[in-house]
């Protein structure tokens, strides 16, 4: 696979656009908006590719997204485009994800929001808004 720059993909799910700069084999896309995966096999059936001729940029789009070769603009400046093929661009991305060993558990039960009990923060966190200097009594 030729390695892309960045790519801009419509989530199959949410239909945002994600633009993913240096997305690499090994490493799973996954939506800005709803975190689903943004690389799944149907997206030979949901959307088109297309690929900048000078920068390399990955085009995923759902087909009804208008683009027109030619006419559409990559963010390098260029209206050259080749097709993209989606179902060898997605299975070669795809190829090289591992799927995470079972036995090596990362903390599923891992709270992005709250700290570990370990955590040595001092003071309540609604402290910092309690204490705002900016704002007078």
């Amino acid at each position: 696979m030729s390695a892309q720059k960045s790519l801009l993909i419509e989530c199959p799910a949410c239909g945002i656009e994600n633009l993913l700069a240096d997305i690499v084999p090994g490493v799973p896309a996954i939506c800005n908006q709803c975190r689903d995966p943004l690389l799944v096999p149907v997206l030979v059936e949901t959307h088109t590719g297309h690929s900048c001729d000078i920068c390399s940029m990955a085009f995923v789009l759902k087909k009804e997204t208008e683009f027109a070769v030619g006419e559409s603009e990559c963010q390098c400046g260029s209206k050259n485009f080749s097709p993209l093929e989606l179902d060898l661009f997605v299975s070669e991305l795809q190829s090289s994800i591992n799927p995470q060993d079972s036995g090596n558990d990362d903390g599923n039960d891992f709270d992005w929001c709250r700290p570990g009990p370990n955590d040595s923060s001092e003071g309540d966190y609604n402290n910092v808004f309690d204490d705002d200097p900016g704002f007078s009594k």
